[in-house]
């Protein structure tokens, strides 16, 4: 009787009960001390659905074959059970920390998220991911560098991109705004922010051409510049993680006085100076190190989970 509870209780663990998606605290997705990140990028083209995935170990001490992947379609977020896909339609390839591959579905109305479960089989864990599969998605197309798919929605500088998912004589819409950081808490002011954005320039690509972005900013590619069709993308410079002294300034406006913060920004590039503004500020080099440290680390985490139009920390 006690090793049929047991039994129990390691399946109900495992999460192989149906639950409904809605019911899932996803606070693991955000969570640095997870053994992997997850990303799925669903693509919508004429033919059907292609859903690129990748899973990453943080961990090194873990091996990718220790992880098992189930993937089902629903069609809401209050099903509890879904329907699996056909083995036939995924492609997985496993490396030594790193499973990636496609999940490839028909266009139908009928499916609105795709999930999948993550297991443990040494741990006994399970984790739990959906992307949303909306009948009106746009067409969409996604970032290719070094053969492989690009998942944040960022690259940098200097790299060989190329465009895929895309057709012909696409339109590259590039936008140099210095997008506002969201005021700090303690404000009593409102944060401004332009009624609308203006395009800096536009020039025609190729698809499957690779191109190389030389300015930081905001991009949109689009076949048709009347439709809201299309997909974005930052190119950055040191990103995610902040190494260059000049890009350190600004996200200290959320810790810093109204002087620090300008004798921060007047430091520019000077890593004395900034080191000397940060002394001031923390009031002994032991401090100064480890504020630097656990900050920029919050300032890296911030920008590789929530880049938009806009850098992560903003």
């Amino acid at each position: 009787m006690r090793y049929v509870l047991c039994i129990v209780a390691l399946f109900a663990n495992l999460g192989l009960a149906g639950q409904a998606l809605r019911d899932i605290n996803y606070n693991f997705e955000f969570d640095p001390t997870e053994p992997f990140t997850f990303s799925i990028k669903a693509v919508r083209s004429e033919s059907g659905w292609v859903c690129h995935y990748s899973m990453v170990l943080v961990d090194t001490s873990q091996r990718a074959e220790q992880y098992s992947l189930q993937w089902d379609l629903r069609s809401s977020l209050d099903e509890k059970m879904g329907t699996a896909v056909d083995t036939s339609a995924i492609e997985k390839t496993i490396l030594k920390n790193e499973i990636r591959g496609t999940v490839q579905l028909p266009t139908s109305a009928l499916l609105q998220y795709i999930s999948v479960k993550v297991l443990d089989d040494f741990a006994k864990r399970v984790w739990v991911f959906y992307r949303s599969l909306p009948p009106n998605y746009p067409a969409n197309g996604y970032m290719v560098v070094n053969d492989n798919v690009v998942h944040q929605p960022y690259a940098k500088i200097g790299d060989a991109i190329t465009l895929k998912g895309i057709g012909e004589g696409n339109i590259v819409s590039f936008y140099d705004d210095d997008f506002p950081a969201a005021v700090p808490a303690f404000s009593e002011g409102m944060g401004r922010v332009a009624r609308s954005m203006k395009t800096d320039s536009t020039y025609a690509i190729s698809a499957n051409t690779p191109i190389t972005f030389n300015e930081t900013g905001l991009y949109l590619v689009q076949q048709d510049t009347n439709t809201a069709d299309g997909f974005a993308f930052r190119i950055e410079d040191d990103y995610p993680r902040l190494a260059k002294v000049e890009s350190l300034a600004d996200p200290l406006v959320y810790i810093c006085t109204k002087q620090e913060f300008a004798r921060v920004k007047e430091a520019k590039g000077d890593k004395k100076a900034f080191d000397r503004v940060i002394l001031g500020i923390t009031g002994s080099q032991d401090r100064a190190k480890e504020f630097i440290r656990n900050y920029y680390k919050r300032v890296e985490w911030s920008n590789a989970y929530f880049t938009s139009y806009k850098e992560g920390w903003k």
